[in-house]
């Protein structure tokens, strides 16, 4: 395993241009044909979030959470989440949607799932800007803890790439994969603390929350920008994450070594 990691990671440093321009190209391609282009990129999460807010603030009358004004507690659980939502979704049909590498023999297809990380992760930065920019005006300046973002960045990027290589090998041969992930991704939003504050919900219950990994993120993000809370803070959350970040990880490695050479038999 380590010696195959190794491999994987020398030959993803070889071909790092190759992957900067799959990932530049399939951020092109997403919004090719439209009037406005990548600004999509940038403008769609804008929408959405400015959407959500109005409903919650205008339409529900929800009010600060907690000594958090709620355009902040959202916007930070906001950013993290659309990320996340995006890439588990978009990685699941990677390999299908590249299916002319499948048979070069020369292309690591276990790369393709990095590439839809990096061409998703232009606008996300795009976002920690203006969140962190919105923060600021609100009375909340940037310190070190907003340098915690790198790292909840970078966790929930191996998270996904283990999600990814999972589901992306299965999904080429049982279809049905991408509906799964589409109802998780339905029912995580709900279910992560993203509008909603876990002091809603008894304590002795809030252990279930934290077993969804995404909750883990988003409540990082929201520590960084606004609460001002050390990762190193919460050791038994984080523990937990790490866990269930390698075991996909595993899992990944696994089930993508094993489906692998039936790919050009499918595809």
């Amino acid at each position: 395993m380590i010696k195959s990691s190794y491999y994987f990671l020398a030959d993803l440093v070889n071909k790092r241009t190759v992957v900067f321009e799959l990932a530049k190209r399939d951020f092109q391609q997403q919004y090719q044909g439209s009037y406005l282009g990548v600004l999509w990129a940038f403008l769609q999460p804008l929408l959405f979030i400015s959407v959500l807010y109005m409903v919650f603030t205008i339409g529900f009358r929800v009010g600060p959470s907690g000594d958090m004004p709620f355009e902040l507690y959202l916007i930070s659980g906001m950013i993290a989440w659309l990320y996340f939502a995006e890439n588990m979704s978009n990685s699941t049909s990677v390999i299908q949607a590249h299916s002319f590498l499948v048979k070069k023999v020369d292309f690591r297809l276990s790369i393709l799932p990095i590439v839809k990380l990096l061409s998703s992760v232009i606008p996300h930065l795009f976002l920690i800007s203006i969140a962190i920019s919105f923060t600021w005006y609100q009375g909340y300046p940037p310190t070190l803890y907003t340098l915690q973002i790198i790292y909840y960045l970078m966790a929930m990027q191996l998270l996904l790439l283990g999600f990814g290589w999972l589901t992306s090998s299965t999904s080429v041969f049982v279809k049905d994969v991408s509906k799964v992930v589409a109802v998780i991704t339905q029912f995580g939003f709900w279910l992560t603390p993203i509008f909603w504050n876990m002091s809603l919900i008894p304590e002795r219950f809030h252990w279930i929350i934290k077993l969804n990994p995404a909750a883990y993120i988003v409540s990082g993000y929201r520590d960084s920008l606004v609460g001002q809370v050390g990762f190193w803070e919460k050791p038994d959350e984080a523990l937990f994450f790490w866990i269930t970040t390698f075991v996909f990880l595993l899992m990944g490695i696994s089930v993508y070594r094993r489906l692998k050479p039936h790919f050009a038999e499918v595809i």
